[in-house]
This record gives structure tokens, sequence and C-alpha cells, in this order.
């Protein structure tokens, strides 16, 4: 009961609230686990109330540590908070409240300067950055108690701190880099108040062990707290819908680290057209407002610009190569004997995002190595992939394939397939073809199908029953799908309604029988046949993660210095984090992979070359231009 319900506890305890524009949580459902994943939209922000509630008013988070009363109060509060209401619930409240309260060092510190707290006027403050005497700052151990907070009389500006009051009506938001960030929001993780991410950690040397003058990032942070290591224990990858709120929470915090430094270089480093930046020269205008838009470049993974490139990328290929011989769509398999074999007792692959990255992380890279050095389906001349996750949850890859020889039409049902294989000639391909590269079934069979819109299946499944492969239709050919009459097979199938269905061949994903029986996976591999068909591809492997469209301009008019555009701050609302990405991006790994690389040339009308200057660089400029005039 504890482990489904580990979100609810742990908001039982939390000291912080958890927000963002939006919270989407897909619980597991019609039996599809793989549909359980934390997703968030918009800005991720921790907010800390006062200690003591306002008069008449119900204690939230950290105010219910210091209720009057015995330890019953708390727990009812508790568990009315979250609707905890069975006599097991309640035990497990019971028993993490007493934890909590004798072994939190961050609590015991707020109750042990209470007393000091006089005045509404009074705060205890977090520093960010002190750490105890005779720590280093890379330890995770938990900090002493009389070194983690002060009291502090009135206004407080530094926005890294952390204040309490003592009461009053505000939340104030906490900063993403403090390093007690993680342990407010997440008591059951780090129930002793252990130390998060700060931005005055320092590497060391692999080999000396001594300190190095650089300094560890978030990500490589996190990264480190998310692997396991022989004889530790480590608590994070137990928690399951914990762990996923988590890493989505941190990755959260990666990106805005990225983010702060790309906006606080904007006023060192400005872009604008020349032509731009010449005539606001010549007109005299006012300096501080050229440039002044809020850039995210191209070189931010997943920003806007470098989908685009990405698209601009295959298009070339195109232009260079002709079409792409084959697109191929690879999505992981929770059942792998490499994912299940590392799960700890009672866990399934859901609850372990960490694992299913990083094995089909590896299955993604032996599959390229199989299409493009063994050449298994002829020489490659060159390739892309994009990964991505979507509503299903698993990650999953869209690949293009040049090949050197083009594939014939006649060659295609020698290399791709859309019917059940004969279980007589090769049972272990049936069985894993009927398990993954079955379609629904959907339609009337199964109108909830997550396909289905309109009443109309929108992979346009079934196909028709076809005795030959026809190539001369847009888009992608229409395989050989032969009915039981003709030599093709057909099973039972149980349904999620217990009753049983006739499966044929027009339900069949088109495969390759090769790499479906390597892989035990579903992977859909497509014939391209139609020029037509190709910008649609490029641009759909090339698409990315899911983003709403948010326009962030400035709303005053002629306001001298004012932002016009910001795009990092429209990124950032407009973005959808997953637990599965977060994970995959904590780890480093590539969401987009080419061979071979393409080199971008700055194609521009004449002085609309764009141009990098520094402020003072422009000053100097226009200090020039009015000394001549």
């Amino acid at each position: 009961m504890f482990l489904k319900s580990i979100r609810k506890f742990n908001s039982c305890f939390q000291m912080t609230s958890f927000g963002a524009t939006e919270i989407v949580s897909n619980a597991s459902s019609n039996g599809q686990i793989f549909n359980s994943t934390f997703k968030i939209k918009g800005q991720v922000y921790h907010k800390v109330g006062s200690l003591l509630p306002m008069p008449n008013t119900t204690p939230k988070f950290l105010q219910i540590y210091f209720m009057g009363g015995d330890d019953n109060n708390r727990v009812d509060t508790r568990c009315s908070f979250t609707n905890l209401s069975s006599i097991s619930a309640r035990r497990i409240v019971y028993e993490l409240d007493a934890l909590l309260n004798e072994h939190n060092v961050l609590l015991n510190s707020f109750k042990s300067h209470m007393h000091e707290l006089t005045s509404d006027n009074y705060a205890i403050v977090i520093n960010p950055d002190k750490t105890p005497s005779g720590e280093h700052v890379r330890r995770f151990n938990a900090p002493v108690m009389n070194d983690v907070a002060e009291i502090v009389v009135g206004d407080r500006t530094s926005t890294r701190e952390i204040v309490i009051r003592r009461r009053n009506n505000n939340l104030e938001f906490i900063s993403d880099i403090h390093r007690s960030y993680d342990a407010l929001q997440y008591p059951l993780i780090f129930w002793k108040g252990q130390d998060g991410y700060c931005i005055n950690i320092k590497q060391r040397d692999p080999i000396t062990g001594n300190e190095t003058n650089k300094k560890v990032s978030s990500m490589d942070f996190y990264s480190y707290r998310l692997m396991v290591r022989r004889n530790e224990d480590n608590l994070i990858l137990r928690c399951r819908e914990l762990f996923q709120q988590f890493i989505v929470d941190m990755y959260a915090k990666v990106e805005n680290e990225r983010l702060r430094y790309l906006r606080h270089n904007q006023k060192k480093l400005r872009a604008e057209e020349y032509i731009h930046l010449r005539d606001a020269i010549m007109s005299d205008v006012n300096s501080a407002d050229i440039g002044n838009n809020v850039i995210l470049p191209s070189s931010y993974v997943g920003s806007p610009r470098h989908m685009q490139e990405y698209i601009q990328d295959a298009m070339t290929f195109v232009r260079e190569y002709g079409r792409p011989c084959l697109f191929i769509t690879f999505t992981c398999n929770p059942k792998w004997e490499e994912i299940t074999c590392l799960l700890l007792p009672g866990q399934n692959a859901t609850h372990r995002h960490d694992i299913t990255a990083r094995v089909f992380k590896q299955k993604l890279k032996s599959l390229m190595n199989l299409i493009t050095k063994m050449d298994v389906f002829g020489s490659t001349r060159c390739w892309m992939y994009s990964v991505e996750w979507q509503k299903r949850g698993l990650p999953h890859a869209h690949i293009l394939i040049w090949l050197v020889d083009k594939i014939r039409p006649e060659d295609i049902d020698s290399l791709i397939s859309a019917e059940i294989p004969d279980p007589s000639r090769d049972q272990l391909l049936f069985d894993i073809v009927t398990t993954n590269m079955i379609h629904g079934p959907c339609g009337a069979l199964n109108s909830l199908s997550p396909c289905m819109a309109e009443g109309k299946c929108t992979k346009r499944f079934p196909k028709q029953f076809t005795n030959e492969t026809i190539t001369n239709v847009d888009g992608y050919p229409i395989y050989r799908t032969r009915n039981t009459e003709n030599g093709g097979h057909s099973y039972t199938h149980k349904n999620n309604q217990d009753s049983f269905i006739d499966i044929d061949n027009r339900w069949v994903v088109p495969y390759s029988p090769l790499l479906t029986k390597t892989f035990n996976a579903h992977i859909n591999v497509e014939f391209c046949s139609s020029v037509k068909s190709i910008k649609y591809i490029c641009k759909y492997i090339n698409k990315g993660s899911d983003m709403a469209v948010f326009n962030i301009q400035n709303t005053e008019v002629n306001t001298a210095g004012s932002i016009t555009n910001d795009e990092i701050t429209g990124y950032q609302i407009g973005r959808y984090i997953s637990s599965n990405e977060a994970v995959w991006r904590i780890f480093g790994f590539q969401i987009h992979e080419r061979y071979p690389a393409v080199v971008h040339l700055a194609v521009h009308l004449e002085n609309g070359q764009r141009v990098f200057f520094l402020r003072k660089m422009q000053l100097n400029v226009l200090q020039i231009h009015r000394e001549q005039h």
C-alpha cells in the first residue's frame, strides 16, 4: 500500500508545495502499464509558507509539523489533507511522522529556533551556500543542526536564500539551486534532510581524489545520484511514482540552469541582422533597443531553431542523395530481459525509467550498427534518427536510412512483411509478431483504442486484403496482405473484454523479419516509395517532444529597453517534460544523431548577414558616427 500511494504519503510530509503550469499523471489503464508516467507542462516551482498558520486557518505543509496537541492531531490533519483514511494508512503516517520528527535535521533546526521567533517580523533563513564545518561540499550527508539556519529580523532580498516567516499569509518561491530544495519537497527520500545540488560543488580528480577548479553541473550531480552502486542501497530508485516526479523536477532544474546561462549572457552577446544594426546606428535610435530580443539559440537541444535546423539537414540529405529508402520506428520493449532482470522485487518497467532508458540506448546503438555497419539491407550512404516520448511513455526512435543501392519494388517482399508468420515454420517469429506487431485491434472491436478519432482509426486499420505489394501510390506502398484462402495466416486473440477474436493479416504493422526477430520489439519498417512523402517524414522525425504553442511579447509600446520577444520564457511555458524523457536527458543521451555531418552555410541577402556584437562595441561605433556628423 505504501509504495502504491507513495506520492500521497510524500504529500503528507512535504514542507513545500510543488507546482507547474499543468501536472499530468497518466496512471495505468486497461492493463497498459506503459502509459504510467509523470508529466508536467510549463515552469516548475516550489513554494514555502510560514511556520505557523494564520488565525482560523487549517495548517498545511510545513505548518503541520508545528501544530499543538498530541501526535494524533498531526496524523488526522495529514490524512485528511491527502484522503488517506484507512487504518493501515494512518499507521504508516504515524510512524513516518515519528521518524521525521526525530531524525530530520531541517525540522530539528526549525524547532530549535522556534523559541527565538518572538514576533511575526522574525524569520528563519537557510543559507544556500553554508556547509557543515569539516565536511566537503561534495558529500551528501545531512548537515549539522546548528549549521542549517539562522534567525533574521525584517526583510531579506537574496533570491537564493530560503526565508521562512513565523506567521504570514504569503508563499515564497524557493530557488532551484538551493541545497535544501530537494529535502524540503521530498522528505520521504531525503528523510534526514540531506543536501541536494548547489552551485559550489567542485569536481574531484578520479585518480588523486583532489578538488579541481571545475564545478559539478546539475546534470552530472543527478546522473550520479541515479546510479546503482555495489553495497549501496539507492532509496531514490525504490520510490516508484515518487521517483517519476523527482526526476521530472530535477530535469526541470537542469534545464533552468542552462536557460539561466543563456538569459544572463544575452546582455553581453547580442545578435542582430547587419542591415538592422546599420540602420539603427544611422538613425540615432536608442542603442539599448538594438538586439534586445531574448533569443533561444539553435545550439539549445529541443528549441524551435534547433528542430528547424534538423529538418533542413534532413532535406539536405534528400537534395544530395534523393529520397530515403527506409523509414523505421523502433520502440522500447518493457519486457526485454535486460530490463526485467534489473528490477527490484515488486517493480515493473514503469517504476524504473532509468533502466529502460539505458537499455533502450544500447539496443538503439546495436540496431544502428546492424544497419549501417553490418549492412543487413545493403551498404548505407547516410542516416539520421530522432528519439522521442509521447503519449505511450516508452522511448522510441524514428530512423531514416539512405542506401547506396536503392531497394527495387520487386525486392520489398523479401525485406518487409505485413503478414503473420507461419508458426509451423518459425514459431519464435510468430510469437514476437503476434505480441509486438499487431495493431489494436480497434474500430468495432475496441472503440476505446487510443488510435480512434471520430469513430475511425487514424492509422487506417484494418487494411484491405491484397495478394501483391503495390508501389504506385503516394506515401507508403500497399504491402502484400493475403487472406487465409490465399496463403495468409490468422490466430485467436483474447481482448480486454475477455472475449476471443480472430486476428488476420489486416492488423499487422509492416516489419522486417530479421530486425523483429533480432530485437524482440515493435519495429515498424516502411519502404519510402514517393517523393511527396519525404518532406512530411523529414519533419515528422525531427518534430521533437510535445510542446504547446506560446508567443510571449511585450504589451507596452515605446518602452525603452523593453523585451519585445522572450523566446526563453515562451519555451519554458510551452514545454512538456515527462519522466521518461527526463531520465534520458539527465543521463546526457543524444536526442538526434545523423551521418554524415551537415555544415551550415549562412545564406542571406546583401547586408542581411547576422552579426554578433558586444554592447561596448556597438556604443563605440555609435559614438564615432555621431562625432563624424
